[in-house]
């Protein structure tokens, strides 16, 4: 299979990077005899601990070595990193579960699997969509009624967007974040009072409902809304009457404030060059109401009910996956996405995966083989792979990996599951610009929280790059793993990709295209203070030497940058501003493109 560089991912790496990407960055695994044996006594406590969850005792079975199921954690098995803890439950029971690394590196305490942890937002959104099947079998909704008919703050503008509209990203509403301005971190302080001045203020849909998808944030806000209005509760409190306590999830919690002190709770942490830190901002606004915090024990729980169909779950979520024309679909990380409930194959094996538009992939199950994975870990790196790769070791075998590569190829084949290696942002940003073939683009690579990020113009920006080390990115496109290189010819830089299991070309070379130069006289006529039309967001632009810099509130001043066309110039994240000029040639005012809103208009009032 070969990407299409028109409509798929093009992973990308650089010259300048090969020796930082050879340094590898993962945590070095602790092997002493006394490490050995903490760690067989941690997982013989925590065998315990699942047995008593489930009310039966764990039956040997076949499986892989432990040593190859440590390797594919390495990252994490360390006392100064975060922790995972992963049980795989093949025919009903327990064939494998461990923990690894800490729930708090700074104070030392284990990750167990009674630790609870933090499911980011999109990630966890099958849980509110078991909400409003509830409340769609109480006969309490309708999911092809309008949202207005439950709450009446929706704009009239958006009086035809319906339920089953919100949960296949159908509804044509802008993403309240991008709305808010590239300044706003979705994490941010938001009221509901806010949220719905804003969207009135914004006035209008991007599509008409059910004529298109485009993930947005505002929809699962929504639902969330209508839960509580129509039900009385809060989400939490009516999935703990309803869901999680007659399933005995006695750790899992909707909306859960980080910040307050809970038991056996680890925070958030995300890795860094330095090793890592703790996450303490969580979002403070409708659709952070949706988060989860949950226990490996509790998912065990959770994959039983799922498998055996307990409290009907499986009439439940039909349903609502019923009319969503992409549903089996997973090429870009969007398109897919029902509630957080994917289907794919990996390795011949055919998958549900839950997760969200970040590969957080907390549960994987392979009904063909009987063979569910649950990984539940304090930090985001990796979570992509854990589950599809563990199903593949008890379920498939090497040969059938050696099958699917080409006998003759001239590039590299690297098998899948390499640890992840740090690159440091300043070379990362170098790889940044827009990327070009004839015929072909354009495609923007981007620099978004740490990450290279692919864009095809006009389409929805594709999961983050990984750096594996050796100058590779790895990423994974309609399941199959590709390669992606930076090099240089001449004065070009040309990105290219390939096929890792057969060495097959991702398509043509594509050459980064030489940005407009723009002297300090150039970009002076930039400068000044632009107010939002329909958003409630101003951008403060500042010309310095041969420098752009943009600010707004929250968001300190940074470099935005030129492409190749000289009105326009990429933002920090996925942003694309488009100046407009008066006939005298006079700076008017700028239009913002995001993948999740088009057409933001700011207008230049000095």
């Amino acid at each position: 299979m070969a990407i299409s560089f028109s409509k798929s991912m093009i992973p990308c790496i650089g010259a300048a990077l090969l020796l930082a990407c050879g340094t590898n960055a993962v945590a070095q695994d602790m092997e002493s005899a006394a490490d050995e044996g903490a760690d067989r006594a941690r997982n013989a406590t925590q065998i315990t601990a699942y047995a008593s969850v489930s009310g039966s005792a764990q039956t040997p079975l076949p499986a892989p070595s432990a040593k190859d199921i440590d390797a594919l954690f390495k990252r994490y098995d360390s006392e100064t990193t975060p922790g995972c803890s992963v049980a795989v439950i093949q025919s009903g029971k327990v064939a494998f579960l461990k923990s690894y690394g800490m729930a708090d590196p700074a104070l030392g305490v284990p990750m167990k699997s009674t630790t609870s942890s933090w499911i980011p937002y999109s990630e966890a959104r099958v849980f509110l969509a078991v909400a409003i099947g509830m409340l769609a079998r109480d006969q309490a909704i309708s999911l092809d009624s309008t949202v207005r008919r439950y709450v009446p703050d929706v704009p009239e503008y958006a009086r035809d967007v319906t339920i089953r509209n919100l949960i296949h990203h159908t509804s044509g509403l802008a993403d309240y974040g991008v709305l808010a301005g590239p300044g706003f971190d979705i994490r941010d302080r938001l009221s509901e009072d806010e949220f719905f001045r804003m969207l009135s203020h914004w006035g209008q849909l991007g599509f008409e409902p059910g004529k298109g998808e485009m993930y947005s944030n505002t929809d699962y806000a929504l639902l969330k809304i209508v839960v509580e209005r129509v039900s009385g509760k809060s989400l939490d409190g009516f999935l703990r009457d309803r869901l999680f306590s007659p399933l005995g999830m006695k750790s899992t919690r909707m909306g859960f404030d980080q910040s307050q002190v809970v038991p056996n709770h680890a925070l958030f942490h995300e890795f860094s060059a330095g090793g890592s830190r703790k996450v303490l901002r969580y979002r403070v606004s409708p659709v952070g109401g949706i988060s989860v915090t949950t226990s490996l024990d509790d998912l065990i729980v959770w994959d039983r009910a799922l498998r055996e169909n307990q409290l009907s779950i499986r009439e439940l979520l039909q349903p609502l996956e019923d009319g969503a024309a992409t549903a089996k679909a997973d090429d870009d990380g969007t398109s897919g996405f029902v509630f957080g409930k994917y289907r794919r194959t990996h390795k011949g094996i055919p998958l549900i995966e839950y997760r969200g538009v970040g590969d957080f992939n907390y549960l994987v199950q392979a009904p063909d083989h009987d063979i569910s994975v649950a990984t539940l870990c304090n930090a985001y790196d990796d979570m992509w792979q854990f589950g599809p790769e563990l199903v593949w070791m008890f379920a498939g075998s090497p040969d059938s990996q050696e099958g699917q590569r080409s006998a003759s190829t001239d590039r590299p084949i690297i098998p899948p599951g390499q640890p992840t290696v740090t690159v440091p942002a300043s070379e990362l940003a170098a790889l940044t610009g827009d990327y070009r073939a004839p015929g072909i683009g354009p495609v923007d690579v981007s620099l978004v929280d740490g990450s290279l990020v692919v864009t095809p113009r006009g389409r929805a920006a594709f999961p983050a790059l990984r750096p594996i080390g050796e100058g590779l990115f790895e990423t994974y496109v309609e399941d199959v793993q590709f390669i992606v290189a930076f090099k240089r010819d001449g004065d070009e830089v040309v990105l290219s990709s390939w096929d890792a299991p057969t060495g097959e070309s991702g398509g043509p070379d594509l050459r980064l295209t030489i940005p407009a130069q723009l002297t300090a006289a150039d970009l002076q006529p930039y400068s000044g203070v632009y107010v939002g039309e329909r958003v409630e967001a101003t951008l403060y632009l500042r010309a310095e030497n041969e420098r752009l810099l943009l600010a707004s509130s929250g968001f300190p001043e940074e470099a935005i940058t030129p492409t190749a066309n000289k009105d326009e110039l990429r933002l920090p994240g996925t942003y694309v501003a488009k100046f407009e000029r008066n006939e005298a040639g006079e700076i008017t005012g700028l239009v913002l493109d995001d993948s999740r809103v088009k057409g933001v208009r700011y207008a230049k009032r000095r």
